[in-house]
This record gives C-alpha cells, structure tokens and sequence, in this order.
C-alpha cells in the first residue's frame, strides 16, 4: 500500500513538472517545478492536483502567483495535460531567451501542453518592457508564436501600446530619429 501511494505522488510529482514549458526560457521546462500554496488536494484517480491560498507556482525564470491552480492530466496522458489559474488576478513572469522579460495578469489562465496553447480571460494584460496589450481575451500559439486579442461586446476595445524604440535593435535608426526630432 506505501509504495502504491509513493508511486501516484511520483506520477502527481510528474505531471506538475510537465506543465509549464510554454511559458519558459529554454532550460526552464528541465528544472523542477515548485508549488507553494495554503492547501492542496490530490485527486489519484482522477489525475487532478488543486492548489489553493495563495498559489506560487516557479519554475526556473517563470513565476506564477494565483488564489487557486487545477493541474488535470486526463487519462493520465502527460501530453494532455492541462493548467487552469484563477485569481484576482493570475500573474505570472517569464524571461526569453533574449534576456527581455515578459509579465501579465487576467482573471484565468488556461494552458494546454498538447497544443501550446495558452489564454488568458478576464482583464487580460501582457506586457514586454512598456509595449503592451490588454482586452477580455488573449490568446497565444507558443510554437508558432502567433497571439490574437479579443474584446467582448461593443463598449470594450483591445488597446495595444507599442513603443517604436523596442521595435527595431539598439544600433538601428530609433536613436538617431529621437536626435533627428
């Protein structure tokens, strides 16, 4: 019976580590992934770990804070396996491979492992340096690095700041316009 339930904490312990690449510097997804929370329920069976209470989810440059995180593995599959964040609101933090940092919040995040797929609902906002975007809905395509924003009903807008000085490379042409104006 002891090496039964070591054994579904070592496959708990595994679908937790195999639920936050997308969100990664490269080498983050190999480093462990650590869940500090007030509470957390563990469902065998079902292969679903909920984290509750002020949720801090890091792994390696990425950090993820939230009121209550639900990690489901369906089938067992590690391939499915799927993170749902709620709080008022989500954050999470993450550098790229380039050394920028990027940061946002909503309401929920929803990632999905098979497909790369992450959004975030709910006063969503994502931010790199002080460019950023901010609607109901964010989507995200990780492999294919294609992002789409959203609005609901006619009174709300996406809002999108870019600043041109982050556009273009250090030794481009955005500080000789800055001189130039």
């Amino acid at each position: 019976m002891k090496s039964k339930n070591s054994l579904k904490l070592l496959v708990v312990s595994a679908l937790l580590t195999a639920s936050l690449p997308a969100f990664a510097l490269t080498g983050d997804s190999e480093k462990p992934v650590n869940i500090d929370s007030q509470n957390q329920q563990l469902d065998m069976l079902g292969n679903v770990a909920t984290f509750t209470g002020n949720v801090i989810v890091t792994q390696g440059s990425i950090k993820i804070t939230a009121d209550k995180v639900v990690v489901t593995r369906p089938g067992g599959d590690s391939k499915k396996t799927v993170v749902d964040a709620y709080g008022a609101p989500v954050t999470f933090y993450q550098l790229q491979d380039n050394g920028k940092p990027v940061k946002g919040n909503a309401s929920k995040m929803h990632y999905e492992l098979a497909n790369d797929f992450v959004e975030l609902t709910g006063n969503a906002y994502l931010e790199q340096l002080d460019s950023n975007i901010k609607g109901d809905r964010i989507t995200y395509l990780v492999k294919q690095q294609k992002m789409q924003a959203y609005s609901e009903g006619k009174s709300n807008r996406v809002t999108t700041v870019l600043v041109p000085s982050q556009l273009q490379d250090k030794n481009g042409s955005a500080s000789s316009q800055k001189k130039s104006n």
